[in-house]
C-alpha cells in the first residue's frame, strides 16, 4: 500500500530525479535516471492534458508505472557486478529499492486501498492548505485545485469500490475510527476551514481591491467545492465502505495475501528473511527486554508483577503532563539538552535547525505520540519535532526522552538533514528514505541516551525499555496479524501486557500495523543491524575505534539497505586495520 500522505510527504521513494549531480559512473544507471525523469514528465503531461489539476488516479496510471519500472528493473539487474564500483553498486541497489513500491502496487493491486489508519488520499490533499500565495496567479492555480477536489475524491472512491469487491480493503476496526480524518474539513463557514489559511492574509504584490475579489472566490470555492468534496468522503466511508469493510484484520485474507505480505517484509526490512524468522527474532527480543524491565522494577522497589508495575505507571498522575504547554516545554528542554551533547557522538552535524510543535489537530486523535516533520534543505522553514497533545492522560512523560532521541536528535532530524546535505550523492538518494535504515537509526538513537547522560531516572530508563519492547513486539504482532491469523484484540493484549504504553497509544499503534503491513518490522531489524555493525567494528579495531567516526561513516552515504550497510562497514574495517 503505497501511501504518500500529508504526514508522510518526505518519505518519497522516487522523488526529485532531475538534474542529478553527480551522475553515476555506469552508463546504464545514468540512462535509467534520465528515463525516470522523462517518464515522470510524460505522466505530468498526461495529467495536464486531462484538465484535472490534481491529476489522474486510475488503474491505467498504475499499470503505466508498472510497465515502465519493471523494464527498468530488469535492465539494471542485467548489469554484471564486475562493471560496478562500490558507489554505483549503492546507486543500483537503491534505484531497485525505489522501484519496488511502483511494481508491487500494481502487481498486488494495492492502489485499490489508498488509506492508512491515520489518513490517506483525502488527507494528502489537505496539504494544499499550507501553500503560500504571493501573486494573483498563485491564488488562481490554488483555486483550480480546490475546484477539482470533488472529481479527485470520486476517482478514489471508484478504486476503493473495486478494492472492496476483491477483498483488498482496510478492516472495520481501522475504518470505524476514521471520522476525524474528514469531519474536520466539513465546516459551516469558509473562515473555519483549514483551506482558508492561504487566503487569510493579503500578499503585498496583490492590491486590496484584487484581494477582496480573490477572497470572495475562495469563500465560494471552499463551501461549494472543498466542503462538498469532504461531505462526499463522509458519505462514502459511512454508507459504502464501512458496511462492506472486512471484519478480520490482516492481508492474508487478500488475493495472494501471503505473497504480498512477504513482498512487504522484504521491502521494509531489506532482507531475504521469511516472516517466520522475523517472528522468532521478535520473541527472542521480547524475552531479553522483559528481563531488563524486571531489573528496573526491582530497582525502584516495586513488589508486584511486571504487569502490576505497568498498571501503576499508567494510573499514577505524576507521570502525565498537566497541560499541553507542560508537555511541549519538557520536550523542548530535553531536545535542547541533547543538542549540547551531540559533539560527543558526531564529528559532523547538520546545518538545518529544527523546532518543537504540536501534532496538527486534524490528525492528532489517531496519530502517534510524536513524529518528525522534515523540511527541504533549501526551504525557508526548519524541520519540526511534532509532539501529540491530544488526550493528555495518554501521554507518558517517562517515555519523552526516548521519543525525543528518536524523532529529533540524534534520530530523524539529524539523519535526514545530513542526508539532504550530502552534495556528493545523486539527487534521488538525497530524497530517498529506506525504512530499515531510517527507523533503525531512530531506534538506535534511543539507546545513545545512556552514552550522553540521559535516563538517570529509573522511570525514564523503563520508558526507554518500553520503547525498545514496543519495537520488539511489532515483530511479533505484525507477523501475527498478517500471517498467523491474530485478531485485533490479540495484538492489543500483547502490546498492552508487554509495554507501559498508554492504552490509547496501544490501540492507535495496533491499527497502524493492521493498515500498513510490514512497515513496523523496519525499526527493530534496522536497529539490530546497526548494533551488530558497531560491535563488529569495535571488536575489529579495538583501541582505534572512534564512535564519532563510526556514526559519521554510517550516515555518510545517506539512506542504505542493510546489505549495503554491511558492505560499507566491512570496507571501513579493512581500510583501518
Amino acid at each position: 500500500m503505497k501511501i504518500i500522505s500529508l504526514v508522510l510527504s518526505f518519505f518519497i521513494t522516487i522523488g526529485v530525479l532531475a538534474q542529478q549531480t553527480p551522475d553515476p559512473t555506469h552508463p546504464v544507471l545514468r540512462q535509467a535516471l534520465r528515463s525516470i525523469d522523462s517518464f515522470r514528465i510524460a505522466e505530468r503531461k498526461i495529467d495536464a492534458q486531462s484538465g484535472f489539476p490534481l491529476g489522474l488516479h486510475t488503474a491505467e496510471k498504475s499499470k503505466r508505472s508498472y510497465d515502465f519500472y519493471i523494464q527498468l528493473d530488469r535492465r539494471i539487474r542485467s548489469i554484471p557486478a564486475s562493471e560496478l564500483n562500490f558507489t554505483d553498486e549503492i546507486n543500483a541497489e537503491l534505484l531497485l529499492y525505489s522501484f519496488e513500491d511502483e511494481i508491487s502496487e500494481y502487481r498486488f493491486k494495492s492502489y485499490l486501498n489508498p488509506i492508512l489508519s491515520e489518513g490517506g488520499f483525502h488527507t494528502q490533499v489537505a496539504g494544499m492548505a499550507n501553500q503560500l500565495i504571493r501573486t494573483r496567479k498563485d491564488a488562481e492555480e490554488l483555486l483550480k485545485r480546490y475546484a477539482d477536489l470533488p472529481r479527485y475524491m470520486e476517482e478514489h472512491f471508484q478504486l476503493m469500490r473495486e478494492g472492496l469487491q476483491l477483498g483488498i480493503a482496510q478492516p472495520v476496526d481501522v475504518v470505524k475510527s476514521f471520522s476525524n480524518t474528514y469531519e474536520v474539513y466539513i465546516v459551516s463557514s469558509p473562515e473555519q476551514s483549514a483551506f482558508w489559511k492561504p487566503f487569510a492574509k493579503r500578499p503585498t504584490a496583490i492590491s486590496e481591491e484584487e484581494w477582496q475579489v480573490i477572497q470572495q472566490d475562495a469563500k465560494r470555492s471552499i463551501m461549494d467545492r472543498v466542503v462538498t468534496a469532504y461531505r462526499a468522503v463522509k458519505t462514502f466511508f459511512e454508507t459504502e465502505y464501512l458496511p462492506k469493510a472486512p471484519k478480520t484484520p490482516g492481508v492474508s485474507h487478500f488475493p495472494d495475501g501471503l505473497k504480498f505480505y512477504q513482498d512487504r517484509v522484504a521491502h521494509f526490512t531489506t532482507t531475504d528473511l521469511g516472516y517466520d524468522s522475523i517472528y522468532s527474532i521478535g520473541l527472542s527480543e521480547v524475552k531479553r527486554i522483559h528481563t531488563a524491565m524486571m531489573a528496573v522494577k526491582d530497582k525502584v522497589g516495586f513488589k508486584g508483577t511486571l504487569q502490576e508495575f505497568i498498571q501503576s505507571l499508567r494510573t499514577d498522575p505524576r507521570f502525565y503532563p498537566k497541560s499541553g504547554e507542560e508537555l511541549l516545554k519538557e520536550a523542548s528542554y530535553i531536545a535542547k539538552k541533547i543538542d549540547g551533547k551531540l559533539p560527543q557522538l558526531f564529528g559532523r552535524l547538520p546545518r538545518q535547525p529544527y523546532g518543537v510543535e504540536p501534532v496538527p489537530e486534524a490528525i492528532a486523535p489517531t496519530y502517534t505520540a510524536g513524529r518528525y516533520s522534515p523540511a527541504p534543505i533549501n526551504s525557508n522553514r526548519a524541520g519540526h519535532y511534532w509532539v501529540n497533545l491530544y488526550n493528555l492522560p495518554s501521554r507518558t512523560m517517562y517515555t519523552l526522552e526516548a521519543l525525543t532521541l528518536h524523532e529529533a536528535v540524534p534520530g530523524h532530524h539529524l539523519q535526514m538533514s545530513l542526508t539532504q546535505e550530502l552534495e556528493n550523492l545523486p539527487a534521488f538518494r538525497r530524497n530517498l528514505y529506506v525504512n530499515a535504515f531510517g527507523e533503525g537509526w531512530g531506534l538506535y538513537a534511543e539507546s545513545l541516551g545512556y552514552e550522553i547522560g540521559l535516563y538517570k531516572d529509573p522511570y525514564s530508563e523503563f520508558g526507554q525499555l518500553t520503547y525498545d519492547m514496543w519495537r520488539a513486539c511489532r515483530l511479533v504482532i505484525d507477523v501475527g496479524v498478517h500471517a498467523k491469523g491474530w485478531s485485533r484484540q490479540q495484538a492489543v493484549d500483547y502490546l498492552a501486557n508487554n509495554t507501559a504504553l498508554s492504552l490509547h497509544e496501544v490501540n492507535t499503534e495496533v491499527n497502524r500495523y493492521i493498515a500498513w503491513p510490514g512497515q513496523a518490522l523496519a525499526y527493530k531489524m534496522g536497529e539490530l543491524k546497526i548494533k551488530e555493525l558497531r560491535k563488529r567494528t569495535q571488536a575489529a579495531l579495538g583501541e582505534k575505534f572512534d564512535v564519532r567516526k563510526f556514526h559519521d561513516l554510517l550516515l555518510s552515504e545517506g539512506t542504505l539497505t542493510l546489505r549495503l550497510m554491511d558492505k560499507l562497514i566491512d570496507k571501513y574495517i579493512e581500510s583501518n586495520k
